[in-house]
């Protein structure tokens, strides 16, 4: 068994925007932990996220401190064929190309879990309770039997027992928290990764300054607070770190964009006689923010001139902000395969739907992320609380990939690195 030091728990607040911990008065948030942090941690101004700042690819970057390009993760989606419905996620840790934080742990002799961190399927963890759902469910996102068959054997059950509720639900982050705290108590983990989720929930539907999504983020803090009291309570003999983080930040919305409608409609894609949309030789991935094109198939030169119609249509919609381009994606370290990804404009995003007009106001969703990085109010959190007090204050803006840098030297396991990579 190995020693209880080196010790970190990782908690990522899904969307959250970093002015809500260094300005939560101008938004009026009752958030003592998150101001507590600031006093008492290190943390950063601004996290800059990586392209498409979207949870999955920026969740693998958190944990390798690497771009998409290099790790292999650089979509929510595992297909880019849209009439593949429903369509599976990027939910197995054996699509990351790169070592990942539980592998280099786990390779020094530390004990390692997770709770519903993304991309964690199949890890190397010793208890992991990995995000993935059925999406064939009824209800998908409250499908236990599916995480339990992907989990560690019997941790699902014992956290079910422990938490004394047969009603569990998944998406809550009190639920979440307890089950945290429960696996911190029991087996004491050298690394400890969870992810929490009902910001990120309430910016869609509602928008990221909404009452519901501030009232989420305070909810949020309730649940820090308590993890931070049960790390207190444990008597650690070298103490525990806490890293408190996010993968990208939020932008308000109120149109939605549907670029497929107008690939279907230029004969990029088909449609059957019962509705449902046909594939030819293009792909495609939406990502609120961004909407990525790929060639499955060799294209030929009709096809190529109707993707340029269909781009330059779009872009008269007014809902089309850049056209990024396979020299700006390599730059970016983001997707190698995509064609192009469209950046949606300001008050715009994009979704999957192939039908009716292609612009819709008001659109459904009320909070956006995918855009580019630079993008303001995309930026990502980090506040990092160490047992040592000298560990404090500001470390400016740094990019997301640096944060593994701070991770890596929680856990003892290699020296920190410059943590302005890129600025």
């Amino acid at each position: 068994m190995v020693s209880s030091s080196p010790r970190l728990v990782v908690v990522s607040v899904d969307g959250m925007p970093p002015a809500f911990y260094m300005r939560p008065d101008e938004f009026g948030l009752k958030v003592p932990n998150l101001r507590r942090l600031v006093a008492e941690a290190r943390y950063a101004e601004a996290v800059e996220t990586i392209y498409p700042s979207t949870t999955y690819p920026a969740h693998a970057s958190l944990v390798t401190g690497a771009r998409p390009r290099d790790h292999g993760i650089y979509s929510h989606l595992d297909s880019r064929d849209p009439t593949h419905d429903p369509r599976p996620w990027m939910w197995l840790a054996s699509s990351i190309r790169v070592p990942t934080l539980w592998e280099k742990a786990k390779a020094h002799g530390l004990t390692t879990a997770a709770l519903s961190w993304p991309v964690s399927v199949g890890a190397p963890i010793d208890w992991n309770i990995p995000e993935v759902w059925d999406p064939h469910a009824a209800d998908p996102f409250h499908d236990l039997g599916t995480v339990a068959r992907y989990s560690t054997p019997g941790l699902l059950p014992d956290v079910i027992r422990a938490l004394g509720k047969s009603d569990l639900d998944p998406t809550s982050d009190h639920a979440r928290s307890e089950a945290l705290i429960h696996i911190l108590r029991t087996y004491r983990p050298n690394l400890l990764l969870a992810h929490f989720v009902e910001f990120d929930q309430k910016a869609h539907r509602f928008g990221p300054f909404s009452p519901e999504a501030l009232a989420a983020i305070e909810s949020a803090d309730r649940e820090l607070g308590r993890v931070q009291d049960a790390m207190d309570s444990l008597g650690a003999p070298d103490g525990i770190t806490l890293a408190v983080l996010s993968d990208h930040g939020f932008v308000p919305v109120s149109r939605e964009a549907a670029p497929t409608a107008m690939l279907k409609e230029v004969g990029l894609f088909g449609q059957s006689s019962t509705g449902e949309l046909q594939r030819k030789k293009l792909g495609a991935i939406h990502a609120g923010g961004c909407f990525a094109i790929y060639w499955l198939e060799e294209p030929d030169r009709s096809s190529r001139r109707a993707l340029e119609g269909a781009v330059d249509r779009l872009l008269d919609t007014g809902a089309v902000a850049a056209v990024v381009d396979r020299d700006r994606l390599a730059a970016l370290g983001a997707d190698p395969d995509a064609e192009l990804i469209l950046e949606a404009a300001r008050g715009f995003y994009f979704s999957n739907r192939f039908d009716g007009e292609t612009v819709r106001e008001p659109g459904p969703d009320r909070g956006a992320h995918g855009y580019l990085p630079e993008t303001p109010g995309l930026e990502g959190s980090f506040l990092l609380k160490a047992p040592h007090p000298e560990s404090r204050g500001s470390v400016g803006k740094i990019h997301i990939t640096s944060v593994f840098q701070f991770l890596l030297a929680a856990l003892d396991l290699e020296s920190e690195a410059h943590p302005a990579d890129g600025f």
